[in-house]
C-alpha cells in the first residue's frame, strides 16, 4: 500500500513532468538573416549558405522554404534539427537580365508557431562587370567545366586596382565545399595582381553553379562576387569493331 506522502510525492512529480513538457518548444535562431553579395555580372548563379540553429528545447521542423521568387532558390541539408544542432541553407540567386540594386527576400517556415523568419539578400547586378570600380575583375565569371579526359581543375584570376588608393582584399565568403581561392592582400593603385582558384576533390566530381564574395577597403566597403560554374560530361567511350569484320554492307 502506498502512503498518503507516497502518492502526494509521486502526484508532484507528474505535474513536474508535465510542466516541463507542456514548456518544451522549439525555437529557430538565425546568427546571419542578410547578405550582400555587392556587384555580381548577369546571367550568372551566385550562392551564399545560411545556418539555421535550433536552439529551442524541441525538434525544430523546417516546415516550407519559399524562395522569394522563381529567380531564388533555397536547398535544405536536412528539414528536422535536434535541439541544439543546426543545418545549412544554401541560397542561389539567378542573376538574369536583373539590373542596378536587387532585393530579394526568402522565408523559412518553421513548427515554432511565431510566423515565417524572413531571410534578406541583396546584389548590385552589372551589366558591364569589365567596367566596374575601384577594381575590374577578369575573367568576371569563373568555367571550370570539363568535358573529356583533359582535367580542369583550376583557373587564374586578375584583379586590377581602378583607384588611386592602396587597397585590402578580404574575403567575405567562399563555397569551401567545392573550391578554394587565394587572392592577394593588397593592390597597390593601377596594379594588376594574380589569384588562383582550384576545386576540392568534392568539386571535382560534380556539377555546380555559386560563387564567392570579396570585400575591398575603400570607404564603401565594396563587394564583389565572383560565379564560378562546373559542368562535367564523360568522353565519349569508343568501341573497336569485331575481330575479323571490315564493315560495309553485305
Amino acid at each position: 500500500m502506498f502512503s498518503r506522502t507516497t502518492f502526494v510525492a509521486a502526484a508532484a512529480l507528474c505535474l513536474m513532468i508535465a510542466a516541463t513538457d507542456l514548456s518544451a518548444a522549439p525555437k529557430l535562431s538565425v546568427a546571419e538573416d542578410l547578405f550582400n553579395f555587392g556587384y555580381a555580372p548577369q546571367n550568372a548563379k551566385i550562392g551564399h549558405d545560411f545556418w539555421l540553429h535550433s536552439v529551442g528545447d524541441d525538434t525544430l521542423k523546417i516546415l516550407k522554404v519559399i524562395p522569394g521568387c522563381g529567380c531564388t532558390k533555397a536547398p535544405l541539408e536536412k528539414d528536422a534539427i535536434a535541439a541544439g544542432d543546426s543545418t545549412r541553407m544554401e541560397i542561389l540567386f539567378n542573376t538574369g537580365h536583373y539590373r542596378n540594386r536587387v532585393e530579394k527576400h526568402p522565408r523559412v517556415q518553421t513548427n515554432e508557431g511565431e510566423g515565417n523568419r524572413v531571410l534578406t539578400i541583396i546584389a548590385t547586378v552589372v551589366d558591364r562587370p569589365d567596367s566596374t570600380y575601384p577594381v575590374i575583375i577578369s575573367p568576371y565569371k569563373i568555367d571550370l567545366s570539363q568535358f573529356g579526359e583533359k582535367r580542369v581543375d583550376k583557373a587564374t584570376i586578375s584583379v586590377t586596382n581602378v583607384s588611386e588608393d592602396d587597397l585590402d582584399l578580404t574575403m567575405v565568403w567562399v563555397k569551401s565545399d567545392y573550391f578554394t581561392v587565394k587572392l592577394p592582400g593588397s593592390i597597390g593603385p593601377g596594379e594588376t595582381a594574380q589569384g588562383t582558384i582550384a576545386l576540392t576533390e568534392r568539386g571535382k566530381t560534380i556539377s555546380f553553379e555559386n560563387s564567392f564574395t570579396l570585400q575591398l577597403s575603400d570607404m564603401a566597403g565594396s563587394r564583389f562576387t565572383v560565379p564560378v560554374k562546373r559542368s562535367m560530361r564523360e568522353a565519349a567511350v569508343k568501341v573497336a569493331p569485331a575481330k575479323g569484320y571490315a564493315g560495309g554492307d553485305k
